[in-house]
C-alpha cells in the first residue's frame, strides 16, 4: 500500500504543471496527461444516473409491495385450507394441500425470477449510462491532452486538480439535454403481469 502512494507521488511529480485551457462553451479543462474521476459520484451525480436509479427504485418499491401482497394472500389461503381439514375427506385434502404446495412453489418462481429480470434491467442500465458516458469522457481526455482517467476509488492518492467528476456530470447533462431521449422504461404492454395467487 505504501508503495502504491510512493509511485502515484512520483509519477504526480513527474507529470507536467496543470494547467486550465478556456473551452469555447467558457469551461476550463485541465492540461493534465492523468485525470481522475470519482465515477459512482459522476453516475449519481448526473441527471442521466438519477433517472435511471428512480425508474429502477420504483420497480423495486412495486415489486416488493406486489411480493407482500400475494404472500399475504397465500397465507390467508393456507388458514383457509387448514380450517377446512376436519370437514374434507382425508384424499380430497390431501390433494387440495399438494395443489396448494405446488402454487405456492411455483408463485414463488415466478417472483424470484421478477427480481432476477430487475437485477439483470439495472446492469442493463449502467451500461447503458457507460455508453452515454464514454464520448463524453473521450471528448475531455482529447481536450486535455490526457492519456488516461483513473477513478479515484481505485487509487491512494490523487490530485484535486486532475479531478473531472464535476465537469463530466455538467457535459453529459448538457450532451442529455441536447439529444432527443427514449423513456428509460419498458412501455406498459413490456411489464410483467404479477403472478395471480388465485388460480
Amino acid at each position: 500500500m505504501a508503495l502504491r502512494a510512493v509511485c502515484l507521488a512520483v509519477l504526480l511529480a513527474l507529470a507536467p504543471p496543470l494547467a486550465a485551457q478556456p473551452l469555447s462553451q467558457g469551461e476550463p479543462v485541465i492540461r493534465s496527461p492523468i485525470l481522475s474521476i470519482n465515477y459512482d459520484r459522476f453516475f449519481s451525480g448526473s441527471q442521466l444516473g438519477r433517472a435511471l436509479v428512480a425508474e429502477l427504485e420504483a420497480e423495486r418499491i412495486l415489486l416488493e409491495a406486489e411480493n407482500r401482497k400475494i404472500e399475504a394472500e397465500l397465507e390467508a389461503e393456507e388458514v383457509e385450507l387448514t380450517g377446512l381439514r376436519d370437514t374434507m375427506n382425508p384424499e380430497a385434502f390431501r390433494e387440495a394441500a399438494s395443489a396448494f404446495d405446488q402454487k405456492v412453489v411455483r408463485i414463488r418462481a415466478e417472483r424470484r425470477q421478477l427480481a432476477l429480470e430487475l437485477t439483470q434491467k439495472g446492469d442493463a442500465m449502467r451500461d447503458r449510462f457507460d455508453d452515454a458516458a464514454r464520448p463524453v469522457l473521450a471528448e475531455i481526455v482529447r481536450e486535455s491532452g490526457a492519456v488516461m482517467v483513473v477513478d479515484t476509488r481505485s487509487v491512494v492518492l490523487t490530485l484535486e486538480a486532475i479531478d473531472i467528476t464535476e465537469l463530466a456530470i455538467s457535459r453529459l447533462d448538457a450532451a442529455q439535454e441536447a439529444t432527443p431521449q427514449d423513456d428509460t422504461g419498458a412501455a406498459p404492454d413490456d411489464e410483467p403481469a404479477p403472478a395471480d395467487p388465485a388460480d
